[in-house]
């Protein structure tokens, strides 16, 4: 199985986003979109894991569920590694930002503690929106100017989602494997 962890967007949101979006999707050529139904905040990905996996990945997560729920804002526009030389676009977190970090860190302390191996690079909120594919680094660029400044959603964050993913040549295909709620007790 092909598991990550996410933070789960609301509908509402993902519509807001979509609208938000669209400017960009007009002014860019071949960048790959994300659809909104498939919209989430990815906070650690596992990978391919055996279904005996579980139960550790369970308890790893566990300690996360004493984190209180909070609101988090989708806002502004951005790209890794650069603007100039995008991979990925993203819009950004501004309120609830430190408390998605906390999450994160969290979760990937109980995953490494678990023996699972993450990526290393620090975590920083955001929702992938697109992939930029080689050669359209100017269309990343037009897409980005095209997002209108300012809030685009805002959301309560209260739980954690393991998900699986299955790859097909029609895209991805999430299924929500475990539910994790913020409790903060």
């Amino acid at each position: 199985m092909r598991l990550f962890f996410s933070v789960p967007l609301p509908q509402e949101a993902k519509d807001r986003a979509a609208r938000a979006l669209a400017p960009a999707r007009a002014a860019a050529g071949e960048l790959s979109w994300t659809k909104p139904e498939q919209m989430h905040l990815t906070l650690a990905f596992l990978g391919e894991q055996p279904p005996e996996a579980l139960e550790r990945i369970y308890a790893a997560a566990q300690p996360c569920t004493g984190l209180k729920p909070f609101e988090a804002t989708l806002s502004g526009a951005g790209a890794f590694p650069n603007p100039r030389r995008a991979h990925v676009l993203w819009l950004g977190i501004i309120e609830g930002a430190n408390e998605l970090v906390e999450l994160a860190t969290r979760l990937c302390g109980g995953l490494r503690a678990a023996g699972f191996e993450l990526e290393t690079r620090a975590f920083h909120p955001h929702l992938t929106v697109a992939r930029v594919k080689r050669g359209c680094e100017r269309d990343a660029e037009r897409a980005l100017r095209s997002v209108g400044p300012g809030e685009v959603a805002r959301f309560h964050v209260g739980r954690l989602l393991l998900m699986k993913s299955e790859l097909s040549p029609k895209g991805a295909r999430h299924e929500e494997v475990r539910a994790f709620p913020l409790a903060g007790g």
